[in-house]
């Protein structure tokens, strides 16, 4: 009897528990998306010298990773950004037309008459 309920309970009875499993850390991927995930772009992208570039400001870890921080970026960055394109453009059309506007000629005033 002791010997057929330990042949029964074999299966529950071991001495490592079991390993990776649905939902564990150590659960794969399916074997295409694993080696999806090994073919990495870097080094091989033309914009390469961008994306470290872009990486080592850290302004995805500070304003894009959050949805309210990234909200605030647009926003701010939207009319901070605005507001120098606009001035940038104004500056353009000063330089094109030097001379030609009215704030570039200022008024002249007559000489006086001297018999006065």
């Amino acid at each position: 009897m002791f010997a057929r309920s330990r042949a029964l309970r074999s299966p529950l009875l071991r001495s490592q528990p079991l390993r990776g499993g649905f939902g564990s850390p150590r659960d794969h991927e399916p074997h295409w998306i694993e080696n999806w995930n090994k073919d990495h772009r870097a080094g091989k992208d033309s914009l390469d010298w961008f994306f470290r570039a872009f990486n080592s400001t850290g302004i995805y870890e500070v304003f894009l990773k959050s949805s309210p921080r990234f909200y605030g970026f647009m926003i701010c960055g939207g009319m901070v950004g605005g507001y120098y394109w606009s001035r940038s453009w104004d500056h353009m059309w000063d330089y094109i037309n030097q001379g030609k506007l009215y704030r570039h000629n200022p008024y002249v005033y007559p000489p006086a008459d001297e018999d006065e």
